[in-house]
């Protein structure tokens, strides 16, 4: 017999199969473009590689899987209504779902994991260490345990993705409704904190309004990976209520996962790109201001508390990952943000 015919498909599906396709990959290019500057300038530019920035590969390399599996769940029948999909590929589309679905949580745990090792080493503060370190094992906890409860979500297993297997134990729709809620408010929380926390510290910075504004605008850019989230709550109405076309009503919940991670890694990644030459080029008007008055000297930042410039030759040492940002040298090839004295006469530092 002849291969099965490919079904006719209305300009509503065929618009979002592309709408999929269109945003997976394009948020997918965006973020390898800028994670891979990222790495070049952390790299071989300021030469000063950290526990962030392998963070940043594993998690670059999990996020394009997940791009790759929802290109592949696309191919086979996502954005098709359930009954137009043949037998064939529904049967390789269900294996396919059911992937993403126990993967999503790493995906999302690796970004946050780069994210808060780049806080973490650039904020040095008390409080924002201990914050970062029990998130960090907060969101493997939670990661572990929740693709654990849906990879398990049928009695036998392979129930879940398989419907030749006869009269399987599954939780209901509802009940998947509940637990993917449940992560999804979870993980707008993290994002939410993840985002507000850098912000706190820099609206007590003692800079340049301009500079600051510039700071909190590249750190506020994880807004738009917080969005995410919470766009998605509505996209699981599918599952509250009951869904018999799976294939069509789960596809704007695929995209807007996306979305969230490849995002989530450009917002990480973005501040370290001033190092490059050709983003200097946009700040140098605006710093040759600030820059006229100390002549050939670094610019310096006060403290939190208000205390004396410390001169930005004297080094100690940081956490090890490197040394802070935020502050132009001369050649502007790093910043430094100055922060919490560990004494009278020294304060850590770390470079960006």
């Amino acid at each position: 017999m002849s291969a099965s015919v490919e079904p006719i498909l209305t300009a509503e599906e065929r618009h979002l199969q592309s709408l999929i396709y269109g945003l997976i990959i394009s948020t997918g290019i965006l973020s390898m473009i800028v994670c891979s500057l990222r790495l070049y300038t952390r790299a071989f530019v300021i030469k000063n590689f950290g526990m962030d920035d392998i963070a940043v590969c594993v998690a670059l390399v999990i996020t394009q899987a997940f791009n790759g599996l929802g290109v592949a769940v696309v191919y086979y029948g996502e954005g098709i209504h359930f009954n137009k999909v043949s037998a064939e590929n529904r049967a390789i589309w269900l294996k396919l779902y059911y992937v993403a679905m126990c993967l999503y949580l790493y995906a999302s745990l690796s970004v946050k994991v780069s994210l808060l090792l780049f806080l973490r080493r650039i904020f040095i503060k008390r409080w924002m260490n201990a914050l970062t370190i029990g998130m960090i094992v907060f969101q493997v906890l939670f990661s572990v345990s929740g693709s654990f409860v849906l990879a398990f979500q049928c009695d036998p297993v392979r129930g879940a993705y398989d419907l030749t297997v006869a009269n399987p134990k599954c939780y209901s729709q509802y009940k998947l409704f509940q637990i993917t809620l449940y992560q999804a408010v979870l993980i707008f929380v993290c994002d939410v904190i993840i985002l507000i926390a850098p912000l706190v510290i820099l609206c007590g910075l003692q800079m340049p309004t301009r500079k600051i504004i510039a700071l909190m605008a590249i750190f506020g850019s994880g807004i738009i990976a917080c969005i995410s989230p919470v766009v998605r709550f509505s996209t699981l109405d599918y599952l509250r209520h009951g869904t018999t076309d799976l294939t069509y009503d789960s596809a704007s919940s695929l995209y807007w996962m996306a979305i969230e991670f490849n995002l989530g890694l450009v917002a990480g990644s973005l501040s370290s790109l001033r190092a490059l030459s050709v983003f200097r080029r946009f700040g140098s008007s605006a710093n040759s201001r600030d820059k006229g008055s100390t002549g050939n000297k670094s610019h310096e930042l006060l403290n939190m508390n208000g205390s004396e410039p410390r001169n930005t030759r004297e080094r100690k040492r940081g956490l090890g990952m490197g040394t802070t940002i935020l502050q132009d040298s001369v050649n502007e090839s790093q910043e430094h943000i100055i922060y919490e004295p560990k004494n009278d006469h020294g304060q850590r530092e770390a470079r960006f």
